[in-house]
């Protein structure tokens, strides 16, 4: 009998570990050594003693569908697998990712209450990124903190947990996790509702809007592959999914914000990891926001940190040809100004030569068309 794919793969370094451990080890170097041995913390790749306490199934789903996956562009999915074993010491478990248990008794047609109720909404709690809460509206006045005990708690399955913040809306708690799942928890008793599986790990807050139209409250949210999502906030069925950057090393790491039934995505990279190889062809991402509309997730507009294309620099030590500009990613949640009907990112550094204007800067973008109204740099050639 053929195997195909990746259950073919887990089920093959199941009953060989012996040798997954040995062929891992020289793949595991040649593909994986150069940032999670490093001990450079600005790489922000997890060392080995934390990679030992992730499942197998975590890893497998990083490298072969998930962020990590132009690292081993190329590979058989064998291969995948014994670089699984060998940094997480595991073979593959039973057939199926693992639940998160704790499922509530009864599925609540709708929200436990008004969406209006306590809550902290998205990254920033509001669309100016305020991050205040008025007592009235948090349900929790100082006087009470002292007194605050452990209520319930939650268990993500495999190793790294919540990966965003959590969400507050409705009497329920909206979070993501490393092991690619979104949860929706009952707020009083830490049941799950739902869980919702993504494409990658969920490092984003979570927005909670009424959805555009006739339809349910929504959750929105993105992933390490670059996708967003609108997902029913009562059920978790997905009602649109939409990939913003095509970019192998694309990812979307800061929360999207709703605004007049506009979704305002950021668009991130680890290309600076893969750029790290000294045969990579560093670089070619731009940072960028991209507009889509909240009811079906199409595009309305999308405009990069750096307006030029990049181009064919010079050639490293080795003879690699270079690219750029590149770089000026967007990590964080987009601000909108309502007065100003204006958008408002930083961004991080360049990747590569030449340094642009705008990366290490503050960009401000139209509403409505995405055109780039200003940028104020605050530290220049950081390349």
């Amino acid at each position: 009998m053929k195997l195909r794919g990746i259950t073919a793969a887990v089920l093959i370094w199941s009953c060989f570990p012996a040798l997954a451990q040995q062929n891992g080890a020289a793949l595991y170097s040649q593909h994986c050594a150069q940032c999670h041995d490093s001990g450079n913390k600005d790489i922000r790749a997890p060392d080995r003693s934390a990679m030992r306490s992730m499942t197998f199934e975590a890893v497998l789903g990083t490298i072969t569908s998930g962020s990590m996956a132009s690292m081993v562009e190329g590979r058989t999915n064998d291969e995948r697998a014994a670089i699984a074993s060998f940094v997480t010491g595991k073979v593959a478990g039973l057939p199926g990712a693992p639940g998160a248990g704790g499922g509530c008794a009864e599925n609540a047609a709708g929200f436990l209450h008004s969406p209006d109720g306590p809550r902290w909404n998205g990254w920033g709690a509001d669309v100016s990124n305020s991050r205040f809460q008025p007592a009235a509206v948090a349900g929790l006045i100082p006087e009470q903190v002292p007194r605050l005990k452990l209520k319930w708690a939650f268990g993500f399955p495999g190793a790294g947990g919540a990966a965003g913040q959590p969400t507050i809306a409705g009497g329920l708690v909206f979070v993501g996790g490393s092991y690619r799942k979104v949860y929706a928890l009952d707020a009083k008793s830490g049941c799950t509702r739902w869980a919702f599986a993504t494409d990658a790990a969920v490092r984003t807050a979570i927005s909670v809007a009424p959805f555009v139209g006739a339809g349910p409250p929504a959750v929105y949210f993105g992933d390490l592959a670059a996708n967003a999502y609108a997902v029913n906030a009562t059920t978790g069925a997905v009602l649109w999914k939409t990939r913003v950057e095509n970019h192998p090393a694309g990812r979307i790491t800061g929360a999207p914000t709703l605004y007049a039934g506009v979704l305002y995505v950021p668009v991130s990279s680890i290309e600076e990891a893969t750029g790290s190889s000294a045969t990579y062809q560093c670089c070619t991402f731009r940072g960028s926001v991209v507009a889509l509309d909240g009811a079906t997730g199409k595009q309305i507009w999308k405009s990069y940190t750096i307006p030029e294309a990049p181009a064919a620099t010079s050639r490293n030590a080795i003879g690699t040809q270079l690219y750029g500009p590149a770089g000026a990613a967007v990590f964080s949640a987009p601000t909108i100004d309502v007065q100003r009907q204006a958008l408002y990112v930083g961004t991080g550094n360049s990747y590569s030569n030449p340094p642009t204007e705008t990366s290490d800067a503050v960009i401000a973008f139209d509403l409505a068309s995405g055109r780039m109204l200003w940028h104020r740099q605050a530290t220049a050639k950081d390349s």
